[in-house]
């Protein structure tokens, strides 16, 4: 009978913390955000992937606000962006 327990509170324990998560990465405050060129898992505040040196984030081209890379607008002051090509991409 204690085997039983001890088997039903280990089920519920993965169903709760396990299936919970939904194979979501567990970093703390990441919100399942990924970048988009290796598909690592990132945090908000980055400014490249620690991983692939993806640009993540520039500085507005006007404001010096800093954006989204992947922006063709500032919100700040709505300035048409320019995006730079990389070595990478003129291969």
């Amino acid at each position: 009978m204690t085997l039983l327990t001890l088997i039903i509170v280990a089920l519920l324990i993965y169903f709760i913390v396990i299936q919970k998560d939904n194979g979501r990465n567990s970093i703390p405050g990441n919100k399942g955000k990924k970048c988009p060129n290796c598909n690592n898992p990132i945090e908000d505040y980055f400014n490249v992937c620690p991983v692939c040196k993806e640009t993540l984030k520039t500085k507005c081209i006007q404001c010096n606000q800093t954006i989204e890379a992947s922006w063709t607008y500032c919100p700040y002051c709505e300035a048409r962006q320019q995006r730079v090509k990389s070595d990478e991409d003129n291969k």
